[in-house]
C-alpha cells in the first residue's frame, strides 16, 4: 500500500519527502528566497503572487475531483507529511543566545544598549519565524502539487515546484 499512497506520482512524492530531510541551511534559504509569502497576511500575499495561488488552486481542485482514487487523500497526506519532514529539518542551526533572565522582571528596566539588543533580538526571531513558515509552506504545496501533476498545465506545475526547481531538477 504504501507504494501508491501517493496515487500514481507516488515514487516522486516519496522522492521529494526523502529529499526534504537532506536539505541544508543554505538551501532551505534558497527556499525561502523563491517562495512566496504564505499565511500571515492572505489577501496581500495573493495579490502579490496572483499566478502561484491560481496554480494551487488548480491543484487543490484537482485533487478534489477524484483525478485518481483516493486524490484528495493523497494530495492532503502529501501535504501533511511535507509539513512535517519540512518542519524537522528546516534552519537547522542554532539559535542566538536567549535575552538575559532579568530582563523580563516586571518593573525592571534594561538599560538603552541592553534594550535596543533585545528589540533586535525579537525581530530577528521574528523574521526567522516567517521564514521558516515560507519553506515549511512550499514544501507543502510542492508536495501537493506532485500528486495531481499529471491533472495540471506544466505551467502551473512549474509555479508550485519553483521554490525546489534549482534542488531538484526534474
Amino acid at each position: 500500500m504504501a507504494s501508491v499512497r501517493f496515487g500514481p506520482n507516488s515514487a516522486a512524492v516519496e522522492a521529494f519527502l526523502e529529499r526534504l530531510d537532506s536539505l541544508t541551511p543554505a538551501e532551505w534559504e534558497q527556499v525561502v528566497e523563491a517562495a512566496p509569502g504564505i499565511g500571515a497576511l492572505p489577501d496581500l500575499e495573493v495579490s502579490m503572487a496572483p499566478e502561484y495561488f491560481k496554480a494551487f488552486d488548480a491543484a487543490a481542485k484537482a485533487a478534489k475531483s477524484a483525478v485518481f482514487a483516493g486524490s484528495e487523500t493523497a494530495f492532503y497526506d502529501a501535504m501533511h507529511t511535507a509539513q512535517e519532514r519540512a518542519g524537522e529539518n528546516a534552519f537547522k542551526r542554532p539559535r542566538e543566545q536567549p535575552v538575559e533572565a532579568g530582563a523580563s522582571l516586571p518593573g525592571e528596566r534594561l538599560n538603552p544598549e541592553a534594550e535596543a539588543e533585545a528589540i533586535s533580538r525579537l525581530a530577528l526571531e521574528g523574521f526567522e519565524e516567517e521564514a521558516w513558515r515560507r519553506a515549511v509552506n512550499a514544501a507543502m504545496v510542492a508536495a501537493g502539487a506532485l500528486t495531481v501533476q499529471t491533472w495540471m498545465t506544466p505551467h502551473e506545475f512549474s509555479r508550485l515546484f519553483e521554490p525546489f526547481q534549482s534542488l531538484l531538477p526534474r
